[in-house]
């Protein structure tokens, strides 16, 4: 019985964790453009036009599974070997994709975050202060990655549902 229970638990964990909204793999990404922490104003498609992949992390500074993610510096290796200081295939952007935290949280102050998240991080970070990217992407929840080749289509996503 064990046997048989364990996995139908996981494939319903499964299809319960995948239910959940995101734009799948294979569709156009939407365009956006925003402006980073430090006033750099960025535009998905502008990169794309250059012929680099964008990753785009949708995270939220009061969440765990984000800060885990961001601590293990897996987009900041590849923003510096392959980004524009690198090889200048990619561009790397982080989106704070929760409405309710600000910039004093992705500094680590105040409430409702888990760190600074912008210490030592060699990409742009984005305080977004409107839900229309995360309602365009489908973000159900925090973390969400998006990997994006060039003839603008979502080739990956990555998402953790979390929030």
């Amino acid at each position: 019985m064990k046997k048989i229970l364990l996995p139908i638990l996981f494939l319903f964990t499964f299809a319960i964790s995948n239910t959940n909204a995101q734009l799948a793999v294979g569709s156009t990404a939407p365009n956006f453009t925003v402006t980073d922490i430090n006033g750099q104003s960025h535009t998905l498609y502008d990169y794309l036009d250059q012929g680099m992949a964008v990753y785009v992390d949708f995270s939220a500074t009061w969440c765990g599974p984000c800060w885990n993610y961001h601590q293990n510096h897996t987009l900041a290796n590849i923003y510096n070997k392959y980004g524009p200081d690198g090889s200048g295939q990619v561009m790397v952007l982080f989106l704070e994709g929760s409405m309710s935290t600000g910039t004093a949280q992705l500094m680590g102050q105040g409430g409702g975050t888990l760190g600074n998240w912008v210490e030592g991080t060699p990409y742009p970070i984005i305080d977004l202060q409107s839900t229309n990217i995360v309602n365009d992407y489908q973000i159900s929840g925090f973390p969400t990655v998006y990997t994006i080749c060039p003839d603008r289509k979502i080739v990956l996503n990555g998402a953790f549902n979390q929030s």
